[in-house]
């Protein structure tokens, strides 16, 4: 049986302050930083040689049409597109990698003027490699033709590292945005989860005390019930998902303590669907439904009350689980929501967004609590 082999789970529970709370998410952030640092850089280098390759092949041909000169075009080449290949290396290593905001004026001037520089700077070069290597060939009509050609490859280069960086910067933010949502939902499940613990225990341990005094063995037979049964919630705490058989079985044991304190008054069945007992569902899913309708059905009937848990296939993606019970909703208090239910439905709403149905009604002296699932379950 699941729970007669459950281990008793290790779990400690410390309660944090607030400062305790940032100095967590400052390291958490630091190591998600070093984290994407290699990235970054891989994906820099990547796109560094590309580019400058593509450079390479539209310059070794511009200077071919320019100067009818293949060795004088692959020599000024290899030398000033290798000579752009490490300013702006140098430039990302050394300056604009640690500049935290890139779209303002200043960076803008400031990469205008260093294109600006490295650009005369290179047209020096290559006017010193021409003479130097090929002082045969054709000269430059005016200083002004290179200075153009090179200021524009590094203002290009600063235009598109610009451009993608703001853009990977732009999804990594996302990304960020989208592990806090979901850290945040973790939380609101966590706290959920162990909402649901402390409202079983608080009702089985009120039926145990109703029997100690007239049927104490009964009472002991409870009592281990229980204990199997916290044992399985113990050992799930770290589990958001489990197959359905689990939960059925967990259902099956709550069950079975309902059945020792109230003998031949409550007859309780259970219908499975086998194509469905495979299925991935949250945790403790059928707990407060099964719960709620023992606890309100035994308001409503003095003599005995029956229960039905349902849980079929409707289609490929459809799954319909319903906890019927004779009785009535109760009137007492209309502005009161039951925990199990208030529960129940907040944790659909975050492992099935849009994706579920839960409704609770009554009719013919039953009361009908239902639930479809249109799909997977979300890991959160």
């Amino acid at each position: 049986m699941l729970l007669d082999e459950a281990v008793p789970a290790t779990t400690r529970r410390t309660v944090s302050t607030p400062e305790e709370d940032v100095r967590v998410h400052a390291v958490s952030k630091s190591h998600h930083e070093e984290r994407l640092q290699p990235e970054t850089e891989h994906l820099f280098w990547k796109l560094q040689i590309g580019g400058w390759l593509f450079i390479a092949v539209y310059g070794f041909f511009a200077r071919v049409v320019t100067f009818s000169d293949f060795r004088l075009a692959f020599t000024l080449t290899l030398s000033m597109d290798l000579v752009g290949f490490l300013l702006t290396s140098a430039a990302h290593h050394y300056v604009l990698r640690n500049v935290q905001r890139l779209i303002t004026i200043p960076v803008f001037l400031g990469a205008a003027a260093f294109s600006l520089a490295c650009g005369t700077l290179q047209m020096y070069l290559a006017w010193y490699l021409r003479d130097l290597i090929f002082p045969e060939a054709l000269p430059f009509n005016t200083p002004l033709t290179p200075v153009v050609y090179y200021t524009s490859v590094l203002l290009g280069w600063m235009l598109a590292y610009f451009c993608l960086r703001s853009d990977y910067e732009a999804r990594i933010a996302r990304l960020r945005r989208s592990e806090a949502l979901a850290e945040a939902m973790r939380s609101e499940l966590d706290q959920l989860r162990l909402q649901l613990a402390p409202h079983f225990l608080f009702n089985a341990l009120n039926s145990v005390a109703s029997e100690i005094h007239e049927r104490p063995d009964t009472a002991l037979e409870m009592v281990r019930e229980i204990a199997g049964y916290l044992r399985y919630c113990l050992n799930q705490q770290r589990r958001d998902l489990c197959p359905l058989s689990e939960e059925v079985e967990a259902m099956n044991a709550y069950l079975r303590i309902q059945e020792i304190r109230f003998e031949d008054k409550l007859q309780c069945t259970v219908s499975v669907d086998e194509t469905v007992r495979d299925m991935i569902v949250p945790h403790m899913i059928l707990q407060g439904l099964v719960e709620n309708a023992v606890k309100h059905g035994l308001k409503h009937q003095s003599n005995r009350i029956d229960i039905h848990v349902s849980v079929s296939r409707l289609g490929k993606d459809e799954v319909e689980v319903s906890v019927t019970n004779s009785g009535k909703i109760s009137e007492t208090d209309p502005t009161r929501k039951s925990i199990g239910h208030a529960n129940l439905r907040k944790r659909l709403q975050l492992y099935y967004p849009e994706m579920h149905e839960f409704s609770l009604c009554e009719g013919q002296g039953m009361v009908v609590a239902r639930i479809l699932l249109k799909g997977p379950a979300c890991s959160v």
